[in-house]
């Protein structure tokens, strides 16, 4: 039986399903053979040739729609499943009880039996005959064995049918939806490459600028050359100090009385002249920039109060969605805040709530701005968990004060651990943020 009760997990498999397969032409090897979504999805992929990795596009979308489709299709098996795990747990508690308790549980097991399977299924009438004259332990092993199997057979069947009803209108969304959507993807490209500012975000963000623009400081030692010639130029003369070497010893020392030479000799204490060598090797601080490789949790917060209304909310949107295809091929988490007079969140680093994106969108708040609330709806997502070296993204006309002292402090602790606080700005208000966040661009 396939576990499908925990919803999350299994849109995580088979988004990473869906990938291998496009890859690899089979699916991975802790995919059962028994799974049927999955026997689904390689039917649909192979059934799609216009997905064959020429525009990526399409690849996208008949990956979203897939999922999506998923999603309400494994609520649907995990409630089935819930009910069918609660008949095997009876099973179970009656194959283990006495044989006392389990006359005392016939009626209730016999009427179970008989309202849910035909005799062909479980033979209750034959089993039944057979306890009359003999209540062994073998013929109710016998009877749970076959109530077992078909409990799971049941399950196995409901699920098939209720993936042969549902798949029809998936496909007939599919006809009539996937056309819009792609070249709804088609115009998120071009609209990003049409303002260099948001090239250059999705770019940084998704760490494929050039990594001279986005560093961090690391300190590496240099330590000086082990080897040593006898006759040290005085290039190589680093200190004087006490020793026994006579290859450098000062001239001074030889003038003084051969008794008192030797004996500062013998105790090394003779001054000499000393280069780095082997014994104590000179160590140079050396500042080196490098580029932020580690690409954690992409954190958008969206501005939807009314002076954002129009072009600006299209342009948030647009971005937003290039930096989710982002996250999505990099698999890395991606949190959306959209706020006004409250703020929401909604985690689209889970495959489920992909497909309510846009609905999320669509119901936002609008009135005022809340940019205190925001910023708190950001920081404690990154305290959810390990978030270094995120990227926390504002886009706003920025026309909310400046955080107050308590909420500045903990913006300076995040990047102290890696996040960097960046917004597009839509607007010409000015504002206080330049020394809140590590960059702005703005776009009138």
């Amino acid at each position: 039986m396939i576990d499908y009760t925990d919803v999350d997990a299994k849109l995580d498999e088979y988004n990473e399903a869906f990938d291998f397969y496009m890859e690899r032409g089979e699916m991975p090897p802790q995919i059962s053979d028994e799974d049927c979504l999955a026997e689904y999805m390689k039917e649909v992929i192979d059934n799609n040739p216009q997905i064959d990795g020429t525009d990526p596009a399409w690849v996208e979308v008949l990956k979203e729609d897939l999922i999506s489709f998923f999603a309400v299709m494994l609520e649907q098996f995990r409630a089935m499943q819930l009910e069918a795990m609660k008949e095997l747990a009876f099973i179970e508690k009656f194959s283990q009880t006495s044989i006392e308790h389990k006359r005392l549980m016939w009626q209730e097991v016999s009427g179970l039996i008989r309202g849910k399977y035909s005799n062909f299924e479980v033979n209750l009438p034959g089993f039944t005959v057979q306890f009359k004259g003999n209540e062994k332990d073998s013929v109710f092993a016998a009877l749970t064995s076959d109530w077992e199997n078909a409990c799971k057979e049941r399950l196995a069947r409901q699920e098939q049918q209720m993936l042969q009803r549902s798949k029809q209108r998936f496909e007939a969304v599919c006809r009539d939806s996937g056309t819009a959507d792609y070249e709804d993807k088609k115009r998120i490209e071009n609209y990003i490459h049409r303002y260099p500012q948001l090239k250059e975000i999705v770019d940084m963000i998704g760490r494929d600028k050039d990594p001279t623009m986005e560093e961090k400081d690391t300190v590496v030692f240099k330590f000086m050359p082990t080897t040593v010639s006898k006759n040290s130029s005085v290039e190589e003369i680093d200190r004087v100090e006490s020793g026994d070497n006579l290859e450098r010893v000062l001239p001074t020392e030889l003038s003084m009385p051969e008794d008192l030479f030797y004996k500062r000799y013998a105790t090394k204490e003779l001054q000499q002249f000393s280069s780095p060598g082997k014994d104590n090797p000179k160590k140079v601080e050396v500042h080196r920039k490098d580029p932020r490789l580690t690409k954690g949790p992409i954190i958008v917060s969206i501005d939807t109060s009314a002076s954002m209304d129009g072009r600006p909310l299209r342009i948030a949107f647009s971005l937003l969605k290039q930096l989710l295809r982002i996250a999505k091929k990099q698999k890395r988490p991606c949190f959306l805040i959209s706020f006004s007079v409250r703020s929401k969140s909604i985690d689209l680093s889970k495959p489920r709530n992909w497909g309510k994106l846009d609905h999320f969108l669509e119901h936002s708040f609008s009135g005022g701005t809340d940019g205190e609330q925001m910023l708190a709806e950001a920081i404690g997502v990154l305290q959810k968990g390990t978030f270094e070296m995120a990227d926390v993204l504002i886009i706003s006309d920025l026309e909310f004060p400046k955080p107050i002292p308590a909420t500045m402090e903990k913006i300076n602790r995040e990047k102290g651990r890696g996040t960097r606080f960046y917004a597009l700005q839509i607007g010409k208000n000015n504002h206080g943020y330049k020394d809140v966040l590590d960059k702005i661009w703005q776009m009138i």
